[in-house]
């Protein structure tokens, strides 16, 4: 009888210590969070994740000095806003009547204002502009855009910049985020 009582008693422990051991069989933590913001405008799918290919450009677009010049031809992009309710939820009686862009990103080692590339090729960098052609520095703030209800399309160019005492030919790419913010 005994040994009943010692065999039902091992199997009792065996289970006991399965199930601890289910319980906890590896941990963490989990965190949570974000920002609620008030914002006019929601951003069009297509305008968070875009591609500007600049395609084949050949280097003798170039002259050889040492200024960075253009090369290759303007590249036009859009951000579109949409469902634009101009009237302040938070802000009794404010009216938003203007949105600004801010483009950040890596700058180019030579020319701070221009986004930096990566790739094979070398002495190349990027140049942001203002549908009217006007240079945007990175990671300064566009003049105003005026925007009014419903849906609004900011427009930009991006045009290449080489220094022709450091090209290298080959394949390039770079990545610049932007913010908006709304007056």
């Amino acid at each position: 009888m005994t040994t009943r009582i010692w065999s039902a008693l091992l199997i009792a422990l065996s289970v006991y210590s399965a199930e601890a051991a289910a319980k906890n069989q590896g941990h963490g933590t989990l965190s949570l969070g974000g920002e609620i913001v008030e914002t006019p405008c929601g951003i069009a799918g297509e305008s968070l994740d875009q591609t500007v290919d600049f395609g084949l450009i050949s280097m003798t677009d170039a002259a050889l000095d040492a200024q960075p010049v253009l090369i290759g031809s303007r590249r036009n992009f859009e951000i579109k806003l949409v469902n634009c309710e101009l009237a302040s939820t938070l802000k009794p009686d404010f009216i938003y009547r203007a949105a600004t862009v801010t483009f950040d990103g890596t700058a180019d080692s030579r020319d701070p204002e221009l986004l930096g590339v990566y790739g094979e090729a070398q002495g190349v960098a990027i140049e942001l502009l203002t549908a009217a052609g006007t240079p945007i520095p990175l990671g300064s703030t566009t003049a105003d855009y005026q925007i009014v209800a419903g849906d609004n399309t900011l427009r930009f160019g991006a045009q290449l910049r080489i220094h022709p005492d450091r090209a290298r030919a080959g394949g390039f790419s770079s990545l610049a985020k932007f913010t908006l913010s709304y007056l």
